[in-house]
Formats: C-alpha cells, structure tokens, sequence
C-alpha cells in the first residue's frame, strides 16, 4: 500500500465533496484518532510542561546527576527535619500521608511473594501446621 497515493486519493475525495454532515464525520473521527495526551492534562500540568520547555529553549537545564543529587538532599533535609520534630499531631499527619498508600507486598521479593501464596493454596487445602510442630521441626 502506498500510504502517501493513498492520502493524496482521501484528499481529492475531501476536496470533491459537498456534504457538510461527512466533512463533520471525518473532522471528529480524525481528532478522535489523533488525539494528544495533552489535550487531557490539568491546566498546571500543561503550565508545567511549557516552564520545562522554555528552560530547555534557553538551555537551562541540569544534567541528571545534578537533578539526582539535588532530589537526594532534599531527601536528607526532610529527614533532618522529620528527626528534629516533636509535635505529635504533625507527626502523626506524616504517618499518615506516607503510609495511607503502603502495601508491603510490593516491598517484598518475588520468591518471597512465591513462598507466601505456596502457604496460601495449602491452608486452602486444608495442609495446617501448628505453631509447636514447626517449632520443633526447626529445633
């Protein structure tokens, strides 16, 4: 298929036509296809992207060990700060904030998930160990 006849064949058909109601069926059916992710962002989200643009027009942009030891110290600080807190509300807010979201699962490695659901099919089996046998067994 000739991708470039075949425009130039769609073009001439747009051209010829006189139906205003398929000229509208096409316009909506080719924004649907070509939509752009941007259309979809937030209005600071797009303030965002052009402020990194216009940085990069003007060539002020860091490199990424910069950008990563500059992400690191703002680490460290907030763990200085966090350390140095002794109001038990905010602290109990940042408890919060951090750990709303925290599935431990994803923490763990992927032989460990294996061990654990390997547990989970023989409890669903009815394959129960008591807390003494496998104390003895790894005495």
């Amino acid at each position: 298929m000739d991708i470039q006849k075949t425009k130039l064949e769609f073009i001439k058909q747009i051209l010829e036509t006189d139906n205003p109601k398929l000229l509208e069926e096409i316009s909506t059916f080719l924004k649907k296809v070509n939509k752009d992710f941007r259309d979809e962002l937030t209005p600071s989200q797009k303030q965002e992207i052009e402020k990194k643009d216009t940085e990069i027009v003007n060539e002020e942009t860091s490199d990424y060990e910069t950008f990563i030891s500059s992400h690191k110290n703002r680490k460290l600080n907030f763990i200085k700060d966090f350390i140095n807190l002794e109001n038990e509300e905010t602290i109990s807010e940042l408890e919060n904030i951090l750990w709303k979201n925290y599935d431990f699962w994803n923490d763990l490695s992927f032989s460990e998930k294996e061990e654990i659901k390997k547990g989970i099919k023989e409890l669903d089996k009815g394959k129960r160990y008591s807390y003494e046998s496998v104390l003895k067994e790894i005495s």
